[in-house]
């Protein structure tokens, strides 16, 4: 919210409204009012202070006219912030908290020092340029909105703040809901003012800017505001009556006028009415009341551009779609519209201009400039040629070959898969090279500095693909089955943006000889990490171990915590959980040394989860995420790098028994990938898994299947059938099928994830974790016997590499054999006390009690000893 717009008037004539405007210095929960911010047709805005977290936040107060007003009001402003309270997205305002206040009630949210996007426009002359890239900001809030299965449905720039430091955060979603139960209410056709709008001119105080509610006729303004409680929750009720409808009349769409169906499409066209204000200084639709406008805007009528705009014509073409009448004419997404507007057509003709530089050779020298800038521009265009280099033609073809060669059935669907995803990368990763070397060298927006930061980031992120290619080149079934998952894994070309985390590194020595080897040895960082992913966990360590001790030698922190990083996440591949550990807190020691805050901040979240998953130390896990927050709160942006902190913690909530919170928070973690990755990602499949893990722990089991099953369809359709992802879930499947009572068919599940573990030569931990499971589907199934042989087998296969889950074994295989007869009962309380005892200081899980209550019930059943013989 910003600190310094002005208030805006009441905008819309009513009866008189009771005064619940709080004062300066009263408080609406535990918030303290600092000053009233703003007022609009839907309520207040107040800067506050929350004494408890010690910072300053922005509240909404809902402004309600009359019972039926506030009623509707509420469940409006609630269904805000359970629309915003799903998104977590540098674009999006965070939203706190909710509660009442009086007979209304109030949203706690993000405090956004700056202005609105509308204050933004009008403080200064803009170029087209600037309008465009703002827009495309906000865009991409909206993108997020859609993926998590909201309509904003009151975009305008109002509705879009600009920090200080110019981030672009989309507020205000009042009047969002999910998009499947997206139904507008008609309001009248286009060729007749509507009872509703009859006489609401700009004289009568209607301000066409502010959203409002256009009433029906007066039958219809006598139904209730709210219809029943729909499954969704809040964003599941109906707005408003029959009749009535809810908006911003400037910027409506024309389904929003005249009833039809809404959806992700509908904000795609008040998007475009924004941005075509923003660009030509007035709105596409004429007029000065709602009537007029409405007419317009379902007629189709269009203004024409002004003769002395600049705005690109390519632009208005694709404004132009954006503003259809018909949804199905306007762009199929809102991502496939910023898309559009990214692509400009002018960088499309630089070929074209590099060609014919040999020509602007004999013009004149006052086109020095201007031949200049071209030849600079062929310099730029060497990004293809260098990408090239670590997948190019030839790289892509020894790589089929290889994976052919491999013997695994599925080589050809993997190598598709695959190289579809190395494409996208190097596509990103050129356009990426092409704008850094253009930025300094053609634009002049950047200093050399600058540039030569970029490509070094650039450089080593192609040193990650050349590596992965030529582990390719030698693929066994092994690398094959890991290939789509090793190519998802590269590190995001992204970071290589951002010029504050680059800057924040410790830089290289001055020695040329130095310098080379360092980029020499990050070559063969880039090869640990790609064998790691291939899942040849023995060569990555074989090639790791000299590069730690050179990076040592070198006394260059920032290589020593790459490779320390790198080593250490062979646990997640290679379960070598205490080596493992070492290298990541070295890492992160080692990164914190050289500021090299990306690695510090991944380091320690992965130790966070790693502590809590295999050693469940919690204490530990909680400190080291902990530390991953406080470092990753130095940046702004990253998103993909905060939910990668967010799921940790979520891992670490989850074992700590707070499910609420763990659920919560991987739920945003989920929006957050959806919104950048989409719905097909890897990890969008892993965050649906952990969900269902947590929703399988707290009993919400059928909800818990349908997650996992959804992570099963990503990972299928990305992977393959026989993919050790697959096993893992399909394992999961298993349990919760079990808790179900579906026994068969968690058998299934279970022996498929048993087979491919075998057949990939798995290490016997994970085939002992699927035996434990198996066997509680056999004793579920009241198979006691067969239970109890896979409890036994499950104990030599795990070993004590996990003691919890040792443990929950030795539980599991007590109830077995009592199960089988009271004669097994002094050895089953054996091994129960073993069991309890594995949990010793830690009450976190449920197990203990569990075991404790077995114990007690057949303590008092054991058979007295025999008698001595006299």
């Amino acid at each position: 919210m910003s600190s310094s717009d002005p208030a805006r008037p009441p905008t819309a004539a009513g009866p008189p409204e009771a005064d619940i405007s709080p004062s300066k210095g009263s408080s609406i929960g535990r918030y303290i009012i600092l000053g009233l911010l703003g007022r609009g047709g839907m309520g207040e805005v107040y800067a506050a202070y929350d004494p408890e977290l010690n910072r300053k936040t922005a509240i909404k107060l809902l402004r309600a006219r009359g019972d039926a007003a506030t009623a509707g009001g509420r469940t409006r402003l609630l269904r805000e912030a359970q629309a915003i309270a799903r998104l977590s997205h540098p674009n999006v305002v965070v939203v706190y908290d909710v509660g009442t206040f009086q007979d209304t009630v109030f949203i706690a949210m993000e405090f956004v020092e700056g202005h609105t996007l509308g204050y933004w426009l009008q403080a200064q002359q803009r170029t087209w340029r600037e309008v465009l890239d703002v827009f495309l900001l906000a865009g991409r809030g909206l993108v997020a909105a859609h993926a998590a299965g909201l309509v904003h449905r009151d975009f305008k720039p109002d509705n879009v703040m600009i920090t200080k430091s110019g981030q672009v955060r989309v507020m205000d979603f009042g009047l969002a809901r999910e998009e499947a139960r997206e139904t507008l209410v008609p309001v009248a056709p286009a060729q007749a003012p509507p009872a509703a709008t009859r006489g609401l001119t700009p004289a009568l105080g209607v301000d066409l800017d502010a959203t409002m509610q256009l009433d029906g006729p007066p039958s219809a303004q006598a139904a209730p505001a709210v219809s029943g409680a729909a499954p969704a929750g809040y964003l599941g009720l109906k707005l408003t009556s029959t009749g009535a409808l809810l908006g911003t009349p400037a910027y409506m769409a024309p389904e929003q006028f005249s009833g039809g169906v809404g959806d992700a499409r509908t904000d795609q066209f008040s998007f475009s009415v924004a941005l075509y204000e923003g660009l030509y200084g007035r709105r596409p639709f004429a007029g000065n009341d709602v009537v007029t406008v409405m007419n317009n805007v379902l007629g189709g009528r269009l203004t024409d551009a002004p003769e002395n705009s600049n705005v690109p014509g390519w632009i208005r073409k694709v404004l132009l779609r954006g503003l259809a009448t018909k949804l199905e004419d306007r762009f199929p997404t809102m991502g496939d519209m910023l898309a559009a507007l990214g692509r400009d057509p002018s960088s499309r003709r630089r070929q074209w201009v590099t060609a014919f530089a040999g020509i602007a050779l004999l013009a004149a020298v006052a086109a020095g400039g201007q031949r200049l800038a071209s030849n600079q521009r062929a310099v730029c265009d060497g990004g293809p040629a260098r990408a090239a280099t670590a997948w190019g033609p030839a790289q892509r073809k020894a790589v089929e070959n290889a994976f052919h060669a491999s013997g695994s059935k599925r080589a050809g669907q993997a190598f598709i898969q695959m190289a579809r995803v190395l494409d996208g990368y190097v596509a990103r990763w050129t356009s990426m090279y092409t704008d850094a070397c253009e930025a300094t060298r053609v634009r002049g927006e950047q200093s050399a500095e600058v540039l030569d930061l970029r490509m070094e980031c650039l450089n080593e992120r192609l040193s990650g693909v050349r590596a992965l290619t030529m582990v390719f080149q030698s693929a066994d079934q092994g690398v094959v089955d890991n290939a789509v998952g090793a190519a998802g894994a590269l590190p995001s070309p992204d970071r290589c943006e951002d010029v504050a985390m680059l800057r924040a590194v410790v830089r290289p020595p001055d020695s040329p000889a130095k310098r080379g080897e360092i980029a020499r040895l990050r070559e063969e960082v880039a090869k640990v990490n790609a064998l790691a992913s291939a899942g040849r966990c023995d060569q990555a360590r074989a090639v790791g171990a000299p590069v730690l001790q050179a990076a040592r030698r070198l006394e260059y922190k920032a290589l020593e915590a790459e490779i320390s990083y790198a080593l250490g996440q062979l646990f997640d591949f290679c379960l070598d959980s205490k080596e493992a550990l070492a290298h990541l807190e070295d890492a992160v020691m080692a990164a914190e040394a050289a500021r090299h805050e990306q690695v510090a901040i991944e380091a320690a979240a992965m130790l966070g989860s790693a502590y809590a998953d295999l050693t469940h130390d919690l204490h530990q896990a909680r400190q080291w995420v902990r530390l991953a927050q406080a470092i990753a709160a130095r940046f702004t942006g990253h998103p993909l790098l905060k939910a990668r902190v967010g799921e940790c913690d979520s891992v670490v909530l989850w074992k700590e028994g707070r499910f609420a919170e763990a659920l919560a928070e991987e739920q945003r973690v989920l929006a957050i990938r959806l919104a950048e990755l989409g719905p097909s990602s890897v990890d969008v499949a892993m965050s649906n898994n952990n969900l269902a893990g947590i929703l399988h722990d707290v009993g919400r089991d059928q909800e818990a299947l349908v997650h996992i099953r959804r992570a099963i369809d990503i990972f299928v359709k990305a992977l393959g059938e026989d993919n050790g992802r697959i096993a893992v879930t399909s394992l999961n499947e298993g349990e919760i099928l079990t808790a179900l009572g579906r026994y068969d068919e968690a058998e299934k599940s279970i022996r498929g994830a048993i087979d491919i573990w075998q057949s990939q030569v798995a290490s016997s931990f994970y085939v002992g974790a699927a035996l434990l499971d198996l066997g509680k589907a056999q004793l579920g199934r009241g198979d006691a016997r067969a239970a109890a042989a896979s409890f036994e087998r499950s104990l030599t296969k795990m070993g004590t590499q996990d003691l919890h889950l040792t443990a929950d074994a030795h539980f599991s295989l007590a109830q077995a054999l009592v199960a089988i007869s009271r004669a097994n009962l002094p050895r089953a309380l054996d091994l129960a006390r073993s069991a309890r005892d594995a949990f010793a200081g830690d009450e976190s899980s449920a197990l203990p009690r569990r075991i404790e209550a077995w114990q007690a019930a057949n303590n008092a059943r054991k058979p007295a000893p025999p008698r001595a013989a006299l």
